[in-house]
C-alpha cells in the first residue's frame, strides 16, 4: 500500500510539474510536441515590455503597448503548425489569450528556431522565439515574489541594511544582455531610499556607493646610493586642495612630488652649490607587476617617446615644475570606424593603478630619477605605496576600515 501511495505521489508530482512548465523568466518553455504546448491553455499572464537582444514583439502579430501593461489575460488556444521561415523550417506557436473582466482577445506567434533577415534597406529583422516571449505567467511569479519579498540584504563591510519590497521583471545586466531578469527594489532601512536592479546583482549594486572608493599613492621613502652623502633626507606630507602632496629635501634636491593615476607630478628645486642635471634617458618606472619601463616627461612628444630625451639642467637655487609618465602606458588607439568618421582615436595612457577592487593595499609602485651633480648621477628611487581609499567611509562599519 505504501509502495502503490509513493509512486502515486511521484505520478502527482510528474503531472503537476509538467502541467505548467516556465522558464527562468515565468514565461514559456519550448516544448517537444504539441501536446505539450496545451499545457499553457487556462493559464494566466501578463505582457511586457521586450528587453535584451533576444525578446521581441515585433513579427509576433502583436503590437505591444503601454496599455496593455498591469492588465491579465488567460489562454484560451495554442496552435502549433510546421512552417518554412525565411527558407528554413520552423515551427510556428499561436497563442489566442482573452483578457481577464472582459472579452476583448489577444494574439500573438512565437517560433522554436531563430530566424532573422537582414537587408541593406531595412537593417535586420528578427522573428520573435517562443521561449522568449516578453510575457510573464501570473501564478508561478507571484508564489516565487512572496517567498523573496521582505528578505533583508547586507553586506559585511556597510552599515545599512536594505529589504526587498518589490520584484518585476525588467531589464539584464550590461550593455549586450540576451533577455530579460527578475528585478528587485530594495528599500535602505535607515534613510528609506530605493534601488533597483536585476536580482543577480542585489547583493552588490545597493553598497556601490558605500564601497566607492578609488586607488591613491603615499610616498614611503626616498631611496639614494648608499655613498651619497645626506642619505636618507627629510620627507613630509603637504595638503593642498585635498591632495596629499609629499615634500622631501637633503643637500641636493628639495623636491613635492605626488602621483595620480596616470603619472607623477614634482616640483624640482636646486638646493646644491652646483648646475646638475636629470638624465631622462636613464630614469626608470616600476609598476605594481615588477615590469621596469622607460618615463617621458614634459615636452616629449607620444609618437617619440622611445626616443632620447635631452637632459635637463637646473643651475643653482633654480626649479623646475614637471612630470613622468611610463611609456609603456602611452599607446594609439584606432578607435571605430563608422562610414567615413573615425571615433575615439587617439594617443591614450593607461592607469599606473588598479581600476578595479584588489585589496586594501596593492604593492608598491617606484620611480627612479638621475640627478647628476658634476661628474657624479644620484639615483633617487621614489617608493609609494598603492592604497584604497573609500569615498564615504561614514557608510562603513569601522571594525572593517
Amino acid at each position: 500500500m505504501k509502495k502503490i501511495l509513493f509512486l502515486f505521489g511521484l505520478l502527482v508530482s510528474h503531472i503537476t510539474s509538467f502541467a505548467f512548465n516556465t522558464s527562468t523568466n515565468f514565461g514559456f518553455n519550448q516544448q517537444k510536441t504539441e501536446e505539450e504546448y496545451q499545457q499553457y491553455v487556462g493559464k494566466c499572464f501578463m505582457v511586457r515590455p521586450a528587453y535584451g537582444q533576444l525578446e521581441t514583439w515585433d513579427k509576433s502579430g502583436f503590437k505591444f503597448n503601454e496599455s496593455y501593461i498591469g492588465k491579465t489575460y488567460t489562454i484560451s488556444k495554442v496552435t502549433v503548425k510546421n512552417i518554412t521561415l525565411n527558407d528554413k523550417p520552423n515551427k510556428e506557436i499561436s497563442i489566442i489569450a482573452i483578457e481577464n473582466g472582459s472579452k476583448r482577445k489577444i494574439k500573438f506567434k512565437g517560433y522554436e528556431e531563430v530566424s532573422v533577415k537582414v537587408s541593406i534597406w531595412s537593417g535586420v529583422k528578427q522573428w520573435p522565439l517562443i521561449s522568449y516571449m516578453p510575457i510573464v505567467f501570473t501564478e508561478p511569479f507571484e508564489e516565487y515574489k512572496q517567498l523573496h519579498m521582505g528578505k533583508t540584504i547586507q553586506h559585511d563591510m556597510v552599515k545599512d541594511q536594505y529589504e526587498i519590497v518589490d520584484l518585476f521583471i525588467g531589464k539584464g545586466v550590461g550593455k549586450d544582455y540576451a533577455t530579460a531578469e527578475i528585478n528587485v527594489k530594495v528599500k535602505n532601512k535607515r534613510t528609506g531610499e530605493i534601488i533597483e536592479c536585476p536580482y543577480s546583482m542585489v547583493k552588490t549594486t545597493p553598497f556601490q556607493k558605500a564601497l566607492k572608493g578609488s586607488y591613491k599613492t603615499a610616498l614611503l621613502k626616498v631611496e639614494k646610493p648608499e655613498k651619497a652623502t645626506n642619505r636618507y633626507g627629510n620627507t613630509k606630507i603637504i595638503q593642498d586642495n585635498g591632495i596629499d602632496k609629499y615634500s622631501y629635501n637633503d643637500s641636493i634636491i628639495d623636491i613635492v612630488i605626488f602621483g595620480t593615476s596616470e603619472q607623477f607630478n614634482f616640483m624640482l628645486k636646486n638646493v646644491s652649490d652646483h648646475s646638475l642635471k636629470i638624465i631622462w634617458n636613464e630614469a626608470a618606472f616600476v609598476g605594481l607587476d615588477g615590469l621596469s619601463s622607460k618615463i617621458m616627461h614634459v615636452g616629449t612628444k607620444f609618437s617619440e617617446r622611445e626616443g632620447d630625451q635631452p637632459a635637463t639642467t637646473i643651475i643653482k637655487g633654480a626649479k623646475i615644475e614637471d612630470l613622468a609618465t611610463p611609456t609603456s602606458n602611452v599607446y594609439y588607439d584606432d578607435g571605430i570606424k563608422i562610414g567615413y568618421n573615425t571615433i575615439g582615436n587617439g594617443w591614450k595612457k593607461r592607469s599606473m593603478l588598479p581600476e578595479k577592487y584588489i585589496g586594501k593595499e596593492a604593492g608598491e609602485i617606484r620611480l627612479m630619477l638621475p640627478i647628476q651633480i658634476r661628474d657624479v648621477i644620484n639615483e633617487y628611487t621614489f617608493i609609494f605605496k598603492v592604497y584604497y581609499t573609500y569615498d564615504h567611509p561614514e557608510l562603513l562599519k569601522n571594525e572593517k576600515l
